[in-house]
C-alpha cells in the first residue's frame, strides 16, 4: 500500500483492500471474486506441487484457508501474501502425509475405499484424516450436518475394517 504524505494507492491495491474488507465481513460474493482472481494460478501451482491433473477440490481448500486467515485478522491484510501462505500451508500438509501403515497393501485398500466414495465424502475424509480437522470444523466449512460427517467417517472405517479383516484371513 502507498504511504507517506501525498502518496496514492494504485487501483489494484484499492481493489485488494476492498476485497479483503468484504471477505472479513463474510460477503459470499467476495469469495467468488477471490476465486476468479486466484484460482488459475493456484491450480497451476498445485498441479505442479501435487503432481495431479485435477486439483479443483484442493484449489477450493486453499482459498478457504486464505479466507479463514483473512477473517481471523483484524489488521490490514496483504491479499497475495495470505493466498501464498495458504498454498504453502496446504502443500506442506499434503506433502508430509505419506500413509505409513504396517502392511503396504492396506494403503491400496484405503485408496480403493476412498475412490468408491462421492466427492463430498472424499472431501470429508481428506479433511478428517489428512488435514486433521475436527468433525465440527468440517461440518461448518462444508455446510453439512454432523450426521453426514459422522456417517462418511464411520462407513469408510467399517469398509476398511471389513476389507483388512478379509485380507488377513486369506
Amino acid at each position: 500500500m502507498a504511504s507517506g504524505p501525498g502518496a496514492e494507492s494504485s487501483p489494484d491495491e484499492v481493489g485488494s483492500a476492498d476485497l479483503v474488507h468484504r471477505l472479513q465481513i463474510g460477503d459470499q460474493a467476495a469469495f467468488r471474486d477471490l476465486h476468479s482472481m486466484f484460482s488459475a494460478g493456484i491450480e497451476f501451482l498445485l498441479r505442479r506441487k501435487l503432481r495431479k491433473s485435477s486439483v479443483t477440490t484442493e484449489v477450493t481448500s486453499v482459498l478457504e484457508v486464505a479466507v479463514q486467515e483473512i477473517q481471523g485478522s483484524s489488521a490490514l491484510v496483504n491479499l497475495r501474501r495470505s493466498v501464498a501462505h495458504a498454498i504453502s500451508k496446504f502443500t506442506s500438509v499434503t506433502a508430509d502425509f505419506p500413509l505409513k501403515v504396517a502392511d503396504p497393501s492396506w494403503e491400496r485398500v484405503a485408496d480403493s475405499i476412498v475412490a468408491e466414495r462421492t466427492p463430498l465424502e472424499q472431501e470429508i475424509l481428506r479433511r478428517y484424516y489428512v488435514l486433521r480437522e475436527s468433525p465440527a470444523t468440517i461440518q461448518t466449512r462444508l455446510f453439512v450436518s454432523a450426521g453426514t460427517v459422522e456417517q462418511a467417517i464411520a462407513h469408510a472405517r467399517a469398509d476398511f475394517r471389513r476389507s483388512t479383516q478379509r485380507s488377513e484371513s486369506v
